[in-house]
């Protein structure tokens, strides 16, 4: 009977284990979309300019159903959209790593993929984190005391459901990390 009980926990921990990865696959890919569209869009701040209706994103600002350019160089606009942009970029980094890790390469033994996707989707929530704090404090600060009748809006909204994840991407990552690591010292029964 014990060896009835061990084969199955056995053969049920990998499988919890790609459950993890995938989950956290999951969130990673749709973490990276919301980073991206977030960042792209136009509509992280919406106001009421001289009667009419506005919204500007992180390259664009648009009046009156015209949009242009912000060609202003201002350092938290610049802080935002580089932070956003490195949060893609990591985020992109562990969704590879992730794919990888459901792979068992001899070469890469010593180097754990799921752990280095977990660390990767870490790092991507603190870019997004840093760069949404910097934009909050800002906005709130500055531009919400210009401008009366002001809110954020869905852009600056999905970068904050995009932190959350690349968050959950990460410790989906790093419960399939430990799970592997468990089993590895444990030992083949």
């Amino acid at each position: 009977m014990p060896s009835v009980q061990s084969s199955t926990a056995s053969t049920t921990a990998p499988l919890r284990m790609y459950s993890f990865m995938g989950g956290g696959l999951f969130c990673a890919i749709v973490g990276n979309i919301l980073l991206v569209v977030s960042t792209a869009t136009d509509y992280w701040m919406q106001y009421r300019l001289s009667g009419s209706f506005a919204h500007q994103g992180l390259w664009r600002y648009c009046m009156s159903g015209k949009c242009y350019m912000q060609t202003d160089s201002i350092a938290y606009w610049n802080a935002t959209r580089a932070f956003m942009i490195l949060s893609a970029m990591s985020c992109f980094a562990g969704i590879i790593a992730g794919i990888l890790s459901f792979a068992h390469f001899s070469a890469f033994e010593r180097f754990n993929r799921s752990f280095a996707a977990g660390i990767m989707f870490f790092v991507s929530t603190l870019f997004v984190l840093l760069a949404m704090a910097i934009y909050t404090g800002v906005t709130v600060n500055f531009l919400g005391k210009r401008f009366g009748d002001w809110r954020f809006s869905w852009s600056y909204i999905l970068g904050w459901v995009a932190l959350l994840m690349t968050f959950f991407a990460g410790i989906f990552y790093m419960c399939a990390y430990r799970m592997h690591e468990c089993r590895r010292v444990a030992g083949p029964r």
